[in-house]
């Protein structure tokens, strides 16, 4: 993996940290992840717009210099601190057009800036045409209760991916679950997914899938859940490794819900490692350093480690990371320890409350390996 950092000359307050990935060190097939921040100060914050103008100026600007303009942009999440708000602005401009996935997220920048944005390029040659990627972003619906929002969305998905030949137990490898109000509506959420996988036929004697679930929200009133979702097709089920049963790590939560720790997708010159939503957890399932922010984040990237190894990985395969804090006060201890253990690693830290209360940090990950 191959990192740089750059901060614009004319806007300052922007910074890229990138990763790229070159198979057999080759130019062409190239991946790269890419994250851009903004720092708080007072003069962006009086203007949001202003911060969008800024934050594309300065995407437009890397993206036309080497090695990115050859690439595609697949992929693309906003985390924005007033979705609501800010979500309409970004789409008028038009920055990533179809068939780039578009997700937007009011999970605000942890530094309380306006917005962060993680990129995903691929080249042309990246990837065989055996292969299709199904990159879905911004499923909800408005109306009832948590659970039935629930099943409402995933049987919507389900659908969708039989009308393209697919099945959700079989194809979809990552999802990402933003759900409002996070310590109330947890539960309600976790036993409906937990109901349906079961009718589709995953359980604990099959599989799950590698996930996250986390507090987030999409600017609509009524709305309690919101996905994002990740499904490939032309993979056979022997370049799939599920992770979970490889790990120390329980699977099982304090609400029964099972899902995958991590999977590794074994493409023909290189592996996609997805991990999951990870805290502070043991074998048990219990909270490890209850209280304690930084003991849970040594007991987090220990659990991360792991789930790296069970694919053969290690941390300088790691393109991106994304870090979901409770509370805003643990900010400067949890940035410098990032900053000191992962320099180079593109890594944003957003405000997102974890499933249980007594976690006070979780963070994902991806990996690309040859």
């Amino acid at each position: 993996m191959k990192y740089s950092q750059h901060t614009f000359e004319k806007y300052p307050t922007c910074t890229v940290h990138a990763a790229s990935f070159y198979p057999n060190q080759s130019p062409s097939g190239a991946e790269h992840h890419l994250i851009f921040t903004l720092s708080a100060k007072e003069d962006l914050m009086a203007a949001k717009e202003n911060c969008i103008a800024v934050m594309h100026a300065c995407i437009e600007e890397w993206l036309a210099q080497e090695p990115y303009q050859k690439a595609t942009c697949v992929f693309a999440r906003y985390f924005l601190k007033n979705s609501a708000e800010l979500r309409p602005q970004v789409h008028a401009r038009r920055m990533f057009p179809a068939p780039c996935a578009l997700s937007f997220i009011e999970q605000p920048p942890a530094n309380n800036s306006t917005l962060v944005v993680w990129l995903y390029l691929q080249e042309p040659e990246a990837f065989s045409e055996k292969y299709t990627h199904f990159w879905t972003t911004e499923k909800f619906h408005l109306g009832e209760n948590v659970a039935q929002q629930t099943k409402k969305l995933l049987t919507d998905y389900q659908q969708w991916l039989q009308a393209k030949g697919c099945h959700m137990k079989d194809h979809c490898m990552r999802t990402w679950f933003f759900i409002s109000n996070i310590d109330v509506n947890y539960p309600a959420f976790a036993k409906t997914r937990t109901d349906y996988f079961r009718e589709i036929g995953m359980d604990e004697t099959t599989h799950y899938i590698a996930s996250t679930g986390i507090e987030g929200e999409n600017g609509a009133p009524g709305s309690y859940v919101t996905m994002d979702a990740y499904a490939v097709k032309g993979l056979n089920p022997s370049q799939v490794t599920h992770l979970q049963a490889l790990t120390h790590l329980s699977p099982t939560n304090m609400y029964g819900v099972t899902f995958e720790r991590g999977v590794a997708l074994q493409f023909d010159d290189r592996k996609h490692i997805y991990i999951s939503g990870t805290a502070s957890i043991d074998a048990k399932g219990n909270v490890v350093e209850e209280g304690n922010v930084r003991g849970q984040t040594l007991r987090m990237w220990e659990n991360v480690e792991v789930l790296l190894s069970a694919a053969n990985a290690t941390w300088n395969n790691v393109a991106q990371i994304i870090v979901y804090l409770r509370h805003q006060s643990d900010l400067s201890l949890v940035r410098a320890l990032f900053k000191n253990r992962f320099p180079d690693i593109p890594t944003v830290i957003v405000m997102g409350k974890v499933c249980r209360p007594a976690w006070l940090i979780e963070m994902e990950c991806i990996a690309i390996m040859p």
